[in-house]
């Protein structure tokens, strides 16, 4: 309540209905409207410092007794009128027909009978609302991202969750494959794996947390959409960028810890390792909000959104590799968003080559091997694979090749793009509100 005193204070007007309120509740009010059973008013006016218009007012009335000290002048109003616990009231009163004769209810019939107030008046032109919402559309931008960014600023709990599970999963990760060897057959596929489930968890992670956020909030919407406060639009752009600065840290976190314990090298593969996997969260983030958005509860969403992922992530490229995957589903793993940026995570470490080392026919052995992890010969290599390089294997096989990475970012942005609007147009048009 002192919230909505501090609302009241500002110029706006505020009506609650309460009952029985506490002293100190009552004190924050400046009025009152005060119904006996059956709607009719006992008294209406100002309350005065600590009620006291309104004590004065129901002890000047003969037969009621006087407040005693210390009472709760709310609790002592509703005794009188026979509104209390005890259903006593003064015998013989009739509170309403003192109203009706008292100095309150004569200056409440002068303010109605005022032109425009009443009825309508000659004197004043017709009230014509050229807008469909009072506020500018900058007014409402500007209320509606700050009320988003405050709330995910005093939800510690959601965003705290996702940076303790991003630490979490970098040390799990990390301590698994410290000092991991990565340029021979069991290596690379190992390391392969490593980035589909940490990569896939943290996914799992930012998709799962937003769900239940989303749908809570989306009651406050359909209320606030029925009463056109704001357009859907800037509630959209709301949701839209708070997440983003919690995402970026998150997988920052996650980054800084688990590229060097694995063994990955370069500051600036790490750096656009770290913006790879921010825009890959950052899209399942958004997934999320679309099913909340879309969908009838948290729990719908929740379970149509997991089979969705559980599709996706079987037609990744790693298990079964992209090179094994059947002609006849070749169409879902070119439309799966997730596989995009386990390529380029993949292709970052694995494929780096920028020039291939030679094969000697002769000596049956690589020349000119440079430093890169890409370009080192794939050891214990089965006879099937015969001999190749780490960044050959990786491309051939898991078709993640180095020269997409930035497509595939691109295609991971489209994908982005395609999730809000499909989030926008369920926010427009969709409402799955009870009534």
């Amino acid at each position: 309540m002192d919230g909505v005193r501090k609302v009241a204070d500002t110029g706006r007007t505020v009506v609650c209905t309460i009952h029985q309120p506490s002293s100190e509740v009552f004190f924050l009010f400046d009025q009152l409207l005060l119904l006996k059973r059956g709607g009719e008013t006992v008294y209406f006016g100002g309350l005065g410092k600590k009620s006291r218009h309104l004590v004065d007012y129901f002890q000047a009335i003969p037969g009621v007794a006087p407040l005693p000290r210390g009472y709760n002048p709310a609790t002592w109003m509703l005794e009188c009128i026979g509104a209390g616990v005890g259903n006593a009231a003064a015998d013989g009163m009739d509170f309403v027909k003192y109203f009706n004769s008292s100095e309150n209810k004569q200056k409440l019939d002068a303010v109605i009978a005022r032109d425009g107030v009443g009825h309508p008046s000659p004197n004043h032109p017709e009230m014509i609302f050229t807008e469909k919402r009072a506020a500018s559309s900058t007014v409402q931008m500007a209320f509606v991202v700050k009320r988003f960014v405050d709330t995910y600023w005093r939800t510690p709990t959601y965003n705290l969750t996702r940076f303790v599970i991003s630490l979490i999963l970098a040390l799990l990760f990390g301590l698994i494959f410290v000092d991991a060897e990565y340029a021979s057959y069991q290596g690379v596929n190992s390391g392969a794996g490593m980035l589909f489930i940490s990569s896939l968890f943290n996914g799992m992670t930012s998709f799962t947390s937003v769900l239940p956020i989303a749908s809570q909030d989306r009651a406050a919407f359909y209320r606030e959409r029925a009463s056109q406060t704001y357009n859907a639009l800037w509630y959209f752009l709301g949701s839209t960028l708070a997440e983003i600065p919690y995402v970026f840290v998150s997988a920052l976190l996650f980054t800084v810890i688990f590229y060097p314990m694995v063994g990955f090298t370069g500051f600036g593969t790490a750096v656009i390792f770290w913006l790879q996997l921010s825009v890959f969260l950052l899209m399942l983030t958004y997934m999320g909000q679309m099913f909340a958005y879309a969908l009838p509860s948290e729990e719908v969403a929740t379970i149509i959104g997991i089979l969705f992922i559980a599709i996706f992530m079987t037609y990744m490229g790693f298990s079964p590799p992209a090179d094994s995957i059947p002609e006849g589903y070749k169409w879902l793993y070119k439309i799966t968003p997730l596989r995009f940026t386990l390529a380029s995570l993949v292709a970052l470490v694995f494929c780096d080559c920028p020039e291939l080392p030679t094969w000697n026919e002769t000596l049956g052995a690589y020349e000119n091997i440079r430093s890169e992890l890409g370009c080192q010969p794939l050891a214990n290599a089965p006879v099937s694979v015969g001999h190749t390089t780490v960044k050959e294997f990786v491309e051939s096989v898991f078709k993640m090749k180095h020269d997409d990475i930035w497509s595939n970012f691109a295609i991971v942005i489209g994908y982005i793009v395609v999730f809000r609007i499909l989030g926008l147009l369920a926010l427009r048009y969709l409402n799955h509100q009870k009534r």
